[in-house]
Order: structure tokens, then C-alpha cells, then sequence
């Protein structure tokens, strides 16, 4: 069970944000390599930094943000569009365990044990560490042992 193309687009700010409906992977692959606008990094921290009141909030954009210089004018680059993608990725999936945004927060921003007590939101902010991240997420859902 994979995660919904449109859920991760709504975890960026749907097609508001994105200028157009995305609801399959190509969709999502061309918004990403033209690169996303500031407003879709913004949503995406609003969802992963809930529980704690968006305390850690800035802290995430500057780390995410200055990764390098954008693209285009409003747009970052396509390496760091997909950064904000995994993230947005990784939130949509663990919202289907968790069923809550103040849960799938809370989850994204503690440190967990089978990430060697690392945030899942510092992990998947490189892409191996992404996959990892969507390893103890998967065995999350399918109830498997670590």
C-alpha cells in the first residue's frame, strides 16, 4: 500500500500552490523538476512541525531553504523541490498510520530508536536517509518487527 500522488499534493498545498492538479506520479515528477514555490516548502512545514507549535518551524526552513539557491525567481531548484517533496511524501505516509496531524507530527519530530534516536524529519532530509525513513514507516503499517 503506497501513499496517494494526491496526498502527498495536498501535503504541498494542492493545486493552489501547485497550479494544477496532480494526482499522478508524472504530475508530481514535473512540479518537482520545475521546481515548487515558496508557499509548498510552507506547507509542508506547517504539517510536520504541528505538535510542537511550529516551534521548530524556522529552524527547518532555513536548513531546507538554503540548501542552495532557487531555481527560477519563486521557485527553488529541483533538488531541493524534491527534499521538500520526500518530506511531504514521508508526512502523507505516515498519516496513514497515524490518522491525525498532531499524531503524524509528533512522529515526524521525536527521535526514534530504529533511526538511531534521529527525527524522522532530520533523516529524510537526504534521500538515502528518506528511504529509511519510509522503512520504519512501512513496517509501521504492515506491522512488521523492526
Amino acid at each position: 500500500m503506497g501513499v496517494a500522488v494526491s496526498s502527498i499534493a495536498e501535503v504541498l498545498g494542492g493545486e493552489s500552490v501547485l497550479g494544477r492538479p496532480v494526482s499522478e506520479m508524472r504530475e508530481l515528477d514535473a512540479v518537482v523538476r520545475e521546481g515548487l514555490p515558496e508557499s509548498a516548502l510552507k506547507h509542508v512545514l506547517d504539517a510536520v512541525t504541528a505538535y510542537d507549535g511550529g516551534k521548530v518551524w524556522e529552524e527547518y526552513w532555513n536548513k531546507i531553504a538554503s540548501q542552495s539557491r532557487r531555481g527560477r525567481k519563486d521557485r527553488f531548484s529541483s533538488q531541493v523541490s524534491e527534499t521538500i517533496e520526500r518530506l511531504a511524501h514521508l508526512y502523507a505516509l505516515s498519516f496513514l498510520i497515524f490518522r491525525d496531524p498532531i499524531d503524524t507530527s509528533r512522529f515526524m519530530l521525536a527521535p526514534h530508536p530504529e533511526l538511531g534516536d534521529r527525527k524522522p524529519v532530520d533523516v529524510a532530509l537526504t534521500e538515502v536517509g528518506g528511504r529509511e525513513v519510509e522503512d520504519v514507516i512501512e513496517r509501521g503499517l504492515y506491522g512488521l518487527p523492526a
